[in-house]
């Protein structure tokens, strides 16, 4: 139970900073992420008598062969895909060439009013386009520099989640320790609430997006989608944020299906294949697997991930639905205490 309570605190915390150091925290937010969905498993292991330190790596080697047998089976199939992929792209371009430039050409001619503002638009993207590469040559060494840091960021991310792992039985004591006994059931009924949610939401999200990136890696391979099992499994994993795979999948294999297949029929199969599959979704994966614990509208969610992602970046993304989740509980307990309060009695 007190565990439940640093847990919670430590996310909420890490949620405030979030305003003012998201980029820097950012390595420490996933690090305590992976430490706190690793952290039973770990429990599990020293209730068995094994060293917790030990038990870590025993989890984090499990992890790495599980990683390393998946590159085994998947590597061939998917770097086939891409090898195709890449031998079918100048057929791509030539096909543009042939149906996109007579389109624009016909278009321009049959409206000459209006061709020096597309030339003007046209000048305008290319602009756009070619300045941040302009930029990137000009900012090559302090480029370089930010990709190191990006490494180093990654390599740091399991070495917190170790640390933060192994110790977080020492942050329990301490934070527990701090709160008054006349407080503690109560603070500890709230905090075991929320950390019940997150952890629902955590387990079930990704539960649901291993489901969905097999229906979308089987439907786009059905209809002979480039790429289609890469695309399959971004799209499906990506849907940990929800609702992100379906707008990051969708429109990638609509383009390359008609660039290969110039299909329509081939178009309403992969449209198909995202619609059954948020059909699938919403009225039977995600309320058998993770039902109504997390208890977020459609619509909250939706508007939680635009708002973390307009103030706080890809990291505000990543946190949105937790953040609402934990925003949701401390609501309803608000409201309870509202209503059972004098002011509103009196």
């Amino acid at each position: 139970m007190k565990k439940k309570i640093v847990v919670t605190v430590f996310i909420v915390s890490a949620l405030l900073l979030i305003v003012a150091l998201s980029g820097v925290l950012s390595s420490l937010i996933i690090g305590f992420v992976i430490a706190y969905v690793l952290d039973p498993v770990a429990d599990f292991l020293e209730a068995r008598h094994i060293r917790r330190p030990l038990g870590i790596a025993l989890i984090f080697t499990v992890i790495i062969g599980f990683f390393a047998l998946f590159y085994v089976l998947a590597a061939p199939v998917i770097g086939r895909q891409i090898t195709a992929f890449t031998h079918k792209v100048p057929a791509y371009f030539e096909h543009l060439q042939k149906t996109t430039i007579p389109i624009v050409r016909d278009y321009i001619q049959s409206h000459p009013e209006q061709m020096e503002e597309v030339k003007a638009k046209l000048q305008s993207v290319g602009m756009d386009i070619l300045m941040p590469v302009i930029n990137f040559m000009k900012n090559l060494f302090s480029g370089t520099i930010n990709v190191i840091l990006s490494i180093l960021d990654l390599l740091l991310i399991p070495v917190l989640a170790f640390y933060l792992l192994k110790d977080i039985d020492k942050l329990t004591a301490w934070i527990a320790k701090a709160i008054p006994p006349r407080h503690r059931e109560q603070v500890t009924g709230l905090f075991s609430e929320i950390d019940r949610v997150i952890k629902d939401f955590l387990k079930g999200q990704l539960t649901v997006s291993m489901i969905l990136a097999v229906i979308y890696s089987i439907g786009l391979t059905i209809f002979a989608v480039p790429m289609g099992i890469v695309i399959g499994l971004v799209a499906g994993f990506a849907n940990m944020i929800p609702y992100l795979g379906l707008a990051i999948g969708l429109i990638p294999a609509l383009l390359l299906s008609w660039l290969d297949a110039h299909s329509v029929a081939h178009l309403i199969g992969v449209a198909g294949t995202f619609t059954v599959a948020q059909i699938l979704e919403g009225t039977v994966i995600s309320p058998r697997v993770v039902g109504q614990k997390v208890g977020l509208h459609p619509v909250t969610v939706i508007v939680a991930i635009l708002l973390g992602g307009h103030y706080f970046g890809f990291v505000g993304i990543l946190v949105a639905v937790p953040a609402a989740s934990i925003i949701n509980v401390l609501t309803r307990h608000a409201y309870n205490w509202y209503i059972q309060s004098e002011y509103y009695l009196s």
